[in-house]
């Protein structure tokens, strides 16, 4: 798959390294010529550009990318302008990098709905993440096993947990369903407000709009991703 970084910083450079490994083709973009010299060699590309410019933006491949991550930190009104250009330009995909919650509703109200908090999120967690296809989260807790959130596969929208041997068949445990639900935000403008509900009952249904939290070896999670 192919990214667009913008911000080579800490973040920035360490979650398009990371996708590198993995095998990704990544654009990393920052203003200071320096920097993209000195991460030059370890992404696909790296280019020097003034990402407040919609003429600047235009030239990049930014419609065939599988997401564009905004990784600004040190100055968040840049970050929301960039991320503002992209939804303006038609980008699917974005993902921006918040430092605090008055830029996460001015981004909700934009009508983005995925971030990075680094905080809380290290950037190969992150680039795990990118890596799957419907992963919503990932968190590894060694190396041989880990937890996801992923998205309901299509095949099991409408059935019942009851119908779906996690454990028998795909060798990994259920732990919880999440819901995702719309609320307004201060400025009135609808965001989505994500829900566990606890202890799984085998008689609940699975929605197309759930996501499910599994645990079990990451190569049969990845397995049953796959599926």
């Amino acid at each position: 798959m192919k990214f667009i970084v913008f911000g080579l910083g800490n973040f920035g450079s360490s979650l398009g390294q990371k996708l590198v490994t993995l095998g990704h083709e990544v654009i990393g973009v920052d203003h200071h010529h320096e920097v993209t010299e000195k991460w030059k060699d370890l992404f696909t590309h790296a280019i020097t550009l003034d990402a407040s410019s919609p003429e600047a933006i235009r030239t990049l491949p930014i419609k065939d990318v599988e997401a564009v991550i905004v990784a600004i930190g040190e100055t968040p009104g840049i970050g929301i302008m960039i991320a503002a250009l992209l939804k303006q330009l038609g980008v699917k995909r974005i993902i921006s990098r918040i430092i605090s919650p008055l830029q996460r509703t001015v981004l909700e109200t934009m009508g983005i709905h995925e971030f990075a908090d680094p905080e809380s999120d290290s950037a190969e967690r992150m680039a795990y993440q990118l890596d799957l296809k419907g992963v919503v989260n990932s968190h590894k807790v060694t190396d041989k096993y880990g937890i996801i959130e992923v998205e309901v596969p299509t095949a099991f929208a409408g059935s019942k947990v009851r119908d779906i041997d996690f454990q028998g068949e795909y060798e990994i445990s259920l732990v919880t369903i999440i819901k995702t639900t719309n609320n307004k935000n201060i400025f009135g403008v609808s965001h989505r407000v994500r829900e566990a509900i606890g202890i799984v009952d085998n008689e609940a249904i699975l929605n197309k709009e759930d996501s499910l939290l599994l645990f079990g070896e990451v190569a049969k999670l990845e397995r049953f991703i796959e599926y």
